[in-house]
């Protein structure tokens, strides 16, 4: 797939194309990309995913908690798995945050990408906001540019509306496994094994501390997971710790560590990719190191045992 983060050089070349933050790449995506796909066959098109280099909320929203469901690299990275050819990461800034619709269609997804055919989410809105504006004037305006725009299906399985929001609220509220059904895999994140106070070497089980690779990457609710990790492309059981570490006096640092089963290489200042498989319970305080260490101890079994 070609990754495109410069739009004043790009090969001008007819395409079907939609566009959006696409954070998360959830099953409403794929479904909508799956119909573009279907839609660009006939005419021979390939498919390109116009999204940006930075989410418009955090243009707009300076002091947001981080709220990313993927990076810029796990985001191209699933849509490649999509099969799309071509992913533009605009540069989102104020100018292009003032330009209506209308404007945005000619001077830049006709005139300087090609595009000729255009899918827009049945709930979706881009440009500058002008009131009613709506499907019915981007097919008006689609007609002048010689752009053929047309609105995807509604994608609600079992009743439920997919979006980003969904599955950020279902992360905060610790339901993985909800996240996981409306993204159709287990959510992650990617960072760089970092040092900390080593506690977890100390009671005997050493935990991996991770410096997420992005600020706005979001975490689940605190709390204690069973963990996918992946090291070096090879895959482990964990159980990952998100919190403050209540039972610590002194500490008020959100943290997420990992301790990673059965393994005992030296990997600070690695990179390890996580997926939250469940939760496991919430992270409270013990009356000792010698109960958080018994805890620790059955949250492990638990994992390595499945139950």
């Amino acid at each position: 797939m070609e990754i495109i983060t410069n739009i004043d050089n790009i090969e001008k070349m007819p395409t079907a194309a939609t566009i959006g933050s696409y954070d998360g790449v959830h099953c409403g995506h794929v479904a909508m990309i799956k119909e573009l796909r279907e839609a660009a066959v006939g005419r021979g098109l390939p498919i390109t995913v116009i999204t940006f280099m930075q989410h418009p909320r955090v243009l707009f929203g300076a002091e947001c908690e981080p709220f990313l469901l993927t990076t810029n690299k796990e985001k191209t990275a699933l849509l490649e798995q999509l099969g799309v050819e071509r992913c533009i990461l605009l540069d989102f800034d104020s100018y292009m945050a003032a330009m209506t619709a209308e404007r945005f269609m000619k001077e830049i997804l006709k005139e300087k990408i090609g595009v000729e055919l255009l899918a827009v989410g049945y709930d979706h809105h881009f440009g500058l906001p002008q009131e009613g504006e709506g499907i019915n004037e981007y097919i008006a305006y689609g007609e002048k540019l010689g752009i053929e725009v047309f609105r995807t299906a509604r994608y609600a399985p079992n009743g439920i509306n997919l979006s980003s929001s969904a599955v950020r609220r279902a992360l905060a509220a610790g339901h993985t496994d909800v996240a996981q059904k409306l993204l159709g895999r287990p959510y992650s994140l990617e960072g760089t094994v970092a040092h900390g106070a080593a506690l977890g070497r100390k009671i005997g089980f050493p935990t991996a501390n991770i410096t997420v690779s992005d600020e706005m990457k979001m975490l689940p609710k605190d709390g204690v997971y069973e963990v996918a990790v992946t090291v070096a492309g090879n895959r482990y059981k964990g159980v990952m710790n998100i919190g403050i570490k209540p039972t610590l006096q002194g500490v008020d640092l959100r943290t997420a560590e990992v301790h990673i089963i059965d393994f005992s290489q030296d990997i600070y200042g690695h990179k390890i990719a996580v997926s939250f498989l469940r939760r496991l319970r919430d992270e409270i305080p013990f009356n000792s190191i010698d109960d958080l260490k018994l805890q620790i101890g059955v949250d492990v079994a638990r994992v390595k045992r499945g139950i």
